[in-house]
């Protein structure tokens, strides 16, 4: 499997919950740290291309470690589990933009789609989390921060299917080492 390939499977995981049973205890059937695991295994493959792609292996890493206390709906995490939420927020921002700039540095035939959904992305992921904080405070916010998610989980499929493309270009990215 290609390692953009497996990027994408990485982060389907990181982003998908498929719960069995109710409650605060229901366990995720997809587990983040897995899903951070192999993003991070599949970027480590491209490090040698770009920055980009180390950064993003990097922040993947930081992804698996704090993912662990969240992923099977461990109850009791109090003030702690909306920190570690933003955290795993941050991170999943840091690896789609380090992925998309090592798109952008290696393959120039991608590259415009790939600065294209890197803008996006960042722009709309820093609108999210400004209305999220702001939702604290106002019903009005906490709408608009429900509307600017469902943004964000749009432009990341939209990522994902780009990044699928571009692992199946025989002209893109190498596997790597």
């Amino acid at each position: 499997m290609k390692p953009l390939l497996t990027v994408v499977i990485g982060l389907l995981l990181t982003v998908g919950d498929l719960r069995i049973g109710d409650g605060e205890l229901a366990p995720d059937l997809l587990p983040d740290p897995v899903g951070w695991v192999l993003v991070a295994v599949a970027l480590g493959r491209l490090a040698h291309l770009h920055q980009g792609f180390r950064l993003g292996a990097v922040a993947a890493w930081v992804g698996a470690a704090i993912s662990v206390p969240l992923w099977p709906g461990l109850a009791g995490l109090g003030e702690v589990e909306p920190l570690l939420g933003l955290a795993t927020g941050i991170v999943d921002l840091v690896v789609v933009a380090g992925v998309l700039s090592g798109v952008v540095a290696v393959v120039p035939t991608r590259s415009d789609g790939a600065r294209s959904l890197r803008t996006a992305y960042v722009v709309v992921a820093v609108v999210f989390t400004l209305l999220a904080v702001g939702a604290e405070v106002s019903v009005a916010f906490a709408v608009l921060a429900l509307t600017a998610g469902l943004v964000n989980l749009v432009v990341l499929v939209i990522v994902l299917v780009f990044l699928g493309r571009v692992a199946r270009d025989p002209e893109a990215v190498p596997s790597g080492g």
